[in-house]
């Protein structure tokens, strides 16, 4: 029998096992171990303690986002949504994220229409003629997405720059007045470094580089490592028609549930329990792990599930290059079986 999908989040959703005051403290933390990474980055010597404090910042960057991300979908604080809208834009600041821009790209398209191409644009995959008739420069760009090293690439130019920073077709004001909330907040960061490069004596460049670059690179590379591997597997399902497309089974078959250690998906905030989030975007990361148990139990053997090891990425990037809409398969980049 053909389930909605409010049938099924009423049967998914669990007991909200947190309230405001957690929220609160997690965001807290999170905040003051960016700002305290952040300062350390800045005040520190030698380039072999800046390098892992870049890649902790970055990181810290990751573990902000999160935070923004369940606040745009009114699901971090238990609170009026406006709540939600200001603690989300302030932690989407150091990544650079517009809220706005964001809400439409991510709750409205990846969301309301996972896994379709035209609509979802996260790593959409082209099929072997698409890609047949993309310039030369574009297929070597192409290549450079799907190979292993690549996803932070993805998300940086089709994702951030194309779709998320000043978008080139805003249709909204707002769009436009968060892209310049992120602008204004780099143009701090450097003032800051200029600052206490002259300060320290530093050369402000390179500081700049430590310190603002690297740092958004790392994030860039952390974000397009995570969105990959939660939509692109070879069980994953693309839908080229809206006709083919439903709300349910895409959710089913379209997103992963990739199983890292305990202490990764939870520095990842749980957001690798990935169905349940796209099932029902008001379940808070707190509770996503029991609200992925009960939709395995309501669709079983149906959810892709792996447990993730370096050996699978690979192979699931040797794999997943192109895509057969009509015989809903991978393929490779001459239309070869994957």
């Amino acid at each position: 029998m053909k389930r909605s999908r409010r049938q099924v989040v009423d049967r998914i959703r669990p007991i909200r096992t947190s309230g405001f005051a957690r929220s609160a403290v997690l965001l807290t933390a999170d905040l003051l171990v960016y700002a305290g990474l952040w300062t350390a980055l800045l005040l520190a010597g030698p380039w072999w303690l800046k390098l892992p404090l870049a890649l902790c910042t970055g990181v810290a960057i990751a573990r902000l986002f999160l935070i923004g991300h369940d606040a745009c979908h009114g699901a971090f604080f238990p609170a009026p949504r406006w709540v939600n809208a200001v603690a989300g834009r302030l932690v989407f600041l150091p990544s650079l994220t517009p809220f706005s821009t964001w809400e439409f790209g991510h709750n409205t398209l990846h969301h309301g229409f996972t896994n379709l191409k035209g609509k979802d644009y996260v790593y959409t995959p082209f099929s072997l003629a698409e890609f047949a008739a993309l310039p030369r420069w574009r297929q070597w760009l192409e290549r450079a997405y799907r190979h292993p090293l690549g996803p932070g690439l993805h998300y940086g130019i089709e994702v951030w720059w194309k779709r998320l920073w000043f978008p080139r077709r805003a249709e909204r004001g707002i769009y436009y007045a968060d892209s310049l909330l992120t602008l204004f907040f780099v143009a701090a960061q450097i003032a800051v470094v200029v600052a206490v490069a002259r300060a320290t004596g530093q050369e402000a460049l390179a500081l700049a580089i430590w310190s603002v670059v690297l740092p958004f690179l790392v994030w860039n590379g952390v974000m397009g490592f995570v969105t990959y591997q939660q939509h692109t597997h070879p069980e994953v399902i693309w839908y080229a028609e809206r006709r083919e497309w439903d709300p349910v089974s895409a959710q089913v078959h379209g997103t992963v549930h990739v199983e890292f250690p305990p202490l990764v998906g939870g520095l990842l905030g749980n957001i690798m329990e990935h169905t349940a989030h796209h099932m029902d975007v008001a379940i808070p990361m707190f509770d996503l792990p029991e609200a992925q148990r009960r939709v395995e139990a309501e669709f079983p053997g149906e959810v892709p599930r792996v447990r993730w090891s370096w050996q699978l990425y690979l192979e699931c990037c040797h794999k997943c290059k192109l895509y057969d809409y009509e015989a809903r398969r991978w393929t490779g980049f001459l239309g070869e079986s994957a």
